[in-house]
């Protein structure tokens, strides 16, 4: 109870003359229960301030806490409850039972009139009769007293304001165990993301140390890579002059393209690895675009034509201004990857274009569909699709994951977009990649 209103209580009974005052408080453990001996059973009662006119007030040190069943005055103002309870006379105290109670808190031996004034508020469910009684505000006097109107509208008065004291007091020790127990599992939130936190530093600089670790191994390699591919196919083209066997021909053959295959995979792990430790840069000069998509054709005729199909160049510029490397090998990657998955008698479509002021290139080419959740997944390195399968002539899946590092190096986007055509199962596959043209940029 607030502190505030014991001068007010100790005033008043002076004034009135009043021998005692009591303020009691009930604890339950089982306030939901219907059962009023279990109630009664499970209850105990506090003294939260006790007024003598002999001058010991406040709280006494001594049976602050007891038992509700344990005190018959108590018990029968509970269960009187909210009704007020006036007793005027000892005769009354004798005709209710009530002959000895707790004798270091209610006195009986001594009092003879006493006003008993429920604390307690009303219960929000509408299933509850009786309202939740919080506590007693009990006025003692050692004579016989009938008692005023106006002497129990003022402990009616006093009465509700100890409540509201005990409410607003309920109200905040709830808030503030609230507050601690989210204040605890915040502590712990902390101290899991702190912990977290540092696997996670640890994880990168162990993922740091491991990404130098490769970089330094795949640069070293380079030559050794290298060399030996650069040989075979040397050999094989020596084999190839020097043997007319015609099977033995075809054989070599194979091995030649295994071995472009190969020499094909360094060089775009070594282009990627070089892309991704950003140490390519972009040497922008003015492309001239006929002869270079004059070679793109000539590079590509042959399995365009073993696969039966056309290749559509479309470009309405004459030149443009970037990286001639990161552009033609741009261009290579992507009407390869056309080709691998192209239905025959078909066409690749390569257009060439500006627009905003950037550049625009479009491959499309009709296959299966590529489906939503594969747009992005076709972009990390050694993905190789859900059709591979299908395609007899696979690759390492790095070529569209380079291509994706050489546009964004030219500070562009790459999108892909998947449409069916008009035969029902097939597809126009769209990549469009968009970047600046430097030229302009520079002029600006």
């Amino acid at each position: 109870m607030d502190g505030i209103f014991e001068p007010d209580i100790a005033e008043t009974a002076e004034i009135l003359k009043f021998d005692r005052i009591l303020v009691l408080k009930f604890k339950y453990n089982h306030v939901s229960l219907k059962n009023i001996t279990e109630i009664l059973g499970s209850t105990k009662v506090e003294i939260l301030y006790q007024y003598n006119s002999s001058g010991h007030n406040g709280k006494e040190k001594s049976e602050l806490i007891y038992d509700l069943l344990d005190s018959p005055l108590t018990t029968y103002a509970w269960k009187k409850a909210p009704e007020i309870i006036k007793i005027s006379s000892k005769k009354q105290l004798e005709k209710l039972g009530i002959l000895e109670d707790i004798e270091k808190v209610f006195f009986l031996d001594l009092t003879k009139s006493l006003v008993i004034v429920p604390l307690f508020k009303k219960r929000i469910s509408n299933n509850i009769n009786k309202p939740l009684i919080l506590g007693l505000y009990i006025i003692q006097n050692n004579k016989e007293k009938r008692w005023s109107n106006a002497e129990i509208e003022l402990a009616k008065w006093m009465a509700k304001k100890i409540t509201n004291s005990i409410v607003n007091e309920q109200a905040f020790l709830k808030v503030q165990s609230l507050v601690d127990e989210r204040t605890s599992q915040l502590q712990v939130s902390l101290e899991v993301q702190a912990k977290l936190g540092q696997k996670l530093r640890n994880y990168v600089d162990e993922l740091r140390r491991v990404n130098k670790i490769k970089d330094e191994f795949i640069a070293s390699l380079s030559d050794a890579l290298k060399t030996p591919l650069a040989n075979m196919k040397m050999g094989i083209k020596m084999l190839k002059l020097l043997n007319k066997n015609e099977q033995s021909i075809r054989y070599l053959d194979i091995l030649a393209d295994e071995c472009e295959k190969e020499i094909n995979l360094v060089n775009n792990l070594l282009a990627l690895q070089t892309l991704e430790s950003n140490n390519i840069d972009v040497e922008s000069q003015k492309i001239y675009l006929q002869p270079l998509l004059g070679e793109l054709y000539n590079f590509f005729s042959q399995e365009l034509h073993y696969k039966q199909i056309n290749l559509v160049i479309d470009s309405s510029l004459d030149y443009l201004y970037t990286d001639l490397n990161s552009l033609n090998l741009i261009l290579r990657e992507l009407i390869n990857n056309a080709c691998k998955f192209s239905y025959e008698d078909t066409d690749i479509i390569l257009r060439i274009y500006e627009q905003n002021s950037d550049n625009i290139i479009e491959v499309t080419n009709c296959g299966f569909p590529i489906s939503i959740a594969e747009e992005s997944l076709i972009f990390q390195p050694f993905y190789q699709g859900s059709r591979v399968e299908n395609v007899t002539n696979s690759g390492t899946g790095l070529g569209l994951a380079l291509v994706q590092s050489l546009v964004q190096n030219l500070n562009g986007i790459i999108t892909v977009e998947s449409n069916p055509s008009s035969q029902t199962d097939r597809f126009l596959n769209t990549f469009v990649i968009t970047f600046p043209n430097f030229g302009k940029v520079g002029k600006e």
